[in-house]
């Protein structure tokens, strides 16, 4: 396609996903659904868990991966702006 955009089929729990995407980032979709395949797979050794609760479990899990690092990102952008403000204090204090 003439806009950088590619035409894919990502196949999650054995469904088949057509998608338009930026070309550029095709290998991350890929290598997204085959982890999600993988653990969705693992969740196979639950014997009463069926094909949909497999998959809400995967998809729980990455959830829980994502708020995780979203805290983690914070706590760091709040680490930044502490050291920001000791920074503005420093310059003030070698002005003066």
């Amino acid at each position: 396609m003439a806009d950088g955009k590619v035409k894919i089929n990502i196949t999650i729990a054995g469904r088949n996903y057509p998608m338009t995407i930026d070309a550029t980032k095709e290998e991350l979709y890929r290598v997204a659904a085959k982890r999600l395949n993988e653990k969705i797979s693992e969740y196979t050794r639950i014997p009463k868990l069926d094909a949909q609760d497999r998959v809400a479990m995967a998809a729980f899990r990455y959830s829980m991966i994502a708020l995780a690092t979203e805290h983690q990102t914070s706590l760091g952008d709040q680490d930044i702006q502490e050291l920001e403000k000791i920074e503005q204090r420093i310059r003030r204090y070698v002005k003066e």
